[in-house]
């Protein structure tokens, strides 16, 4: 198992546990952008330390042209964040998310014409095994019936599009200026991007009960430690084998809620979880050396 997997896998756990954390938070929609902001400000403080601390590294003045760059990295993340906002105030949470997966695809083509990256035909197999997976996992069907399937489709469509990019260029960027730069200068350039979401969702911040501050701190945290190993991953690895790793981080929210929350895992869910273990293992098997 090459370093990039293990990094990917360790990002996918800390992302399964953040979106934990954060599912009640984002069943209130009027806390999203409140919950938003204490995440990013408690990713990037364990980012920073990440940085001085496991990175061993510094951070320095990058190029006007890496700037650029990391400008365009963040813009695209935040998009992506903006679009999947609209599209839940259209369609239900479970139908958005499941769609969302859809951005590894993106990803995937991205890398193949621009990095070069070649896939086999086992490669492809997983990573639809991993995209087929992730719906049936997310999907609630019950809730899907009677639903417009058009209503929020674009807001969707863009969200996919926005993440599906941002990933390639995270790679680019960390390539560039290294993990530690990638890591602040994102997390800095978030905070501005936030208040500018804040004024186009036309959104006020709230103030947070005990409740919603103790888990979007958790969430933050859980999220700042996936972001540095994610970006460790895919500057170790091809982007078309770490994207689908990533975004397994789903099957193990709703292990963890199985556990944690006492939530009974449905046949759908069972089979979907299946599949995407049987993608990763996979992609992890042959991916030796990537």
């Amino acid at each position: 198992m090459s370093l990039g997997v293990i990094f990917a896998l360790l990002a996918m756990v800390l992302w399964g546990l953040e979106e934990l954390f954060l599912k009640q938070a984002l069943a209130h929609r009027k806390g999203v952008t409140t919950t938003f902001l204490i995440n990013t400000i408690a990713g990037a403080v364990l980012s920073v330390l990440a940085i001085w601390f496991i990175l061993d590294s510094k951070v320095t003045l990058i190029s006007q042209s890496n700037l650029i760059l990391v400008t365009a990295t963040a813009i695209t993340a935040f998009v992506g964040y903006i679009f999947f906002y609209l599209a839940l105030q259209k369609q239900e949470l479970s139908l958005i998310s499941s769609l969302d997966e859809a951005w590894i695809i993106v990803s995937v083509i991205i890398a193949t014409v621009a990095f070069g990256e070649r896939l086999s035909a086992l490669h492809l197999f997983s990573i639809f095994a991993v995209l087929i997976g992730a719906f049936l996992v997310s999907a609630d069907f019950t809730k899907i019936k009677g639903l417009k399937f058009i209503s929020g489709s674009g807001y969707t469509i863009f969200a996919i599009v926005s993440t599906g990019i941002t990933v390639p260029l995270e790679k680019v960027l960390v390539g560039r200026v290294g993990e530690a730069n990638a890591i602040f200068y994102l997390y800095a350039l978030y905070f501005p991007l936030i208040l500018i979401g804040k004024w186009l969702l036309k959104e006020n911040f709230i103030k947070p009960s005990k409740a919603l501050f103790k888990t979007a701190v958790f969430s933050g945290l859980a999220d700042g430690s996936a972001f540095a190993f994610y970006l460790l991953a895919i500057n170790s690895g091809n982007v078309s084998i770490i994207a689908p790793i990533v975004a397994s981080s789903v099957v193990v929210t709703v292990i963890l809620g199985r556990v944690y929350l006492k939530e009974k895992m449905t046949l759908k869910e069972t089979v979907g979880t299946i599949f995407i273990l049987c993608g990763v293992v996979v992609l992890s098997a042959i991916s030796k050396g990537i």
